[in-house]
C-alpha cells in the first residue's frame, strides 16, 4: 500500500495519533495507508478548494513539476536530494495574470492533492514553531534547508530551472491541477 504523508503542526501529534495516522521514524512524519483517506485524516492534508475560494492560494498550475537535484546540506555538508516545485505556466491567482517558467519557494500553503504527491518526497515538509513554511530536511542531520540558499542566486540549484543542466536535475510531472502560496522566482 502506498503511504500518504501528513503535514501536522507538533501541537497536533496526539490528535494526529489519537485519528488514526502512523509514524514513520526514517522520516519523522505522519502517515496513512488509507485510499482514500479517512475523513479524520483529511484536515492534515491541505485544505481541498473549490472553484470559488481558489483565490486565497496565490498560485495555480496544471503543468507543474517537481524538481530534484542534490545540493549540499547547509548544515552537515553531506549531499542530499532537495527538490522544489517548479511550473512551466500558471496564474497569479490574485491579479488573474498567466505566468511562465517560475519556480515556488517559501510555500506556506497548498491543496490536499498537492500535499499527497509530495508524501512522495518525505523529507519536504513544514516547519515547525513559527516557520510554518514548507522546506528540505537533511536526512542526515534534520537541519532545514532554507529555500533562499536554493533559489535567489544564479549557481544555486533551482535559479533558473529552464536552463539547468540535464543530469543534475530531474522533472517529475505533478496530476491534475495545483493550488499553491509561496514565493514566485523567475531565473533570469
Amino acid at each position: 500500500m502506498n503511504r500518504i504523508y501528513l503535514f501536522v503542526p507538533p501541537e497536533e501529534y496526539a490528535e494526529v495519533k489519537a485519528s488514526g495516522a502512523l509514524w514513520d521514524d526514517a522520516s519523522k512524519r505522519w502517515y496513512t495507508e488509507g485510499d482514500p483517506v479517512a475523513a479524520t485524516l483529511s484536515r492534515w492534508l491541505g485544505k481541498e478548494v473549490s472553484s470559488s475560494d481558489e483565490a486565497e492560494f496565490g498560485v495555480v498550475s496544471e503543468e507543474a513539476f517537481v524538481v530534484a537535484a542534490e545540493a549540499p546540506c547547509v548544515a552537515c555538508g553531506k549531499r542530499i536530494e532537495v527538490i522544489c516545485i517548479y511550473c512551466e505556466s500558471g496564474t497569479d491567482a490574485d491579479a488573474g495574470e498567466m505566468m511562465w517558467q517560475f519556480t515556488l519557494s517559501n510555500i506556506w500553503a497548498m491543496d490536499g492533492a498537492l500535499a499527497a504527491q509530495l508524501g512522495r518526497w518525505p523529507l519536504y515538509r513544514s516547519g515547525a514553531g513559527e516557520e510554518r513554511c514548507f522546506a528540505n530536511h537533511c536526512p542526515h542531520c534534520g537541519e532545514v534547508q532554507e529555500d533562499d540558499l536554493l533559489h535567489s542566486e544564479p549557481g544555486d540549484v533551482f535559479f533558473c530551472v529552464p536552463e539547468a543542466q540535464r543530469g543534475l536535475i530531474t522533472l517529475t510531472p505533478l496530476k491534475g491541477r495545483i493550488r499553491v502560496s509561496g514565493n514566485i522566482s523567475f531565473g533570469v
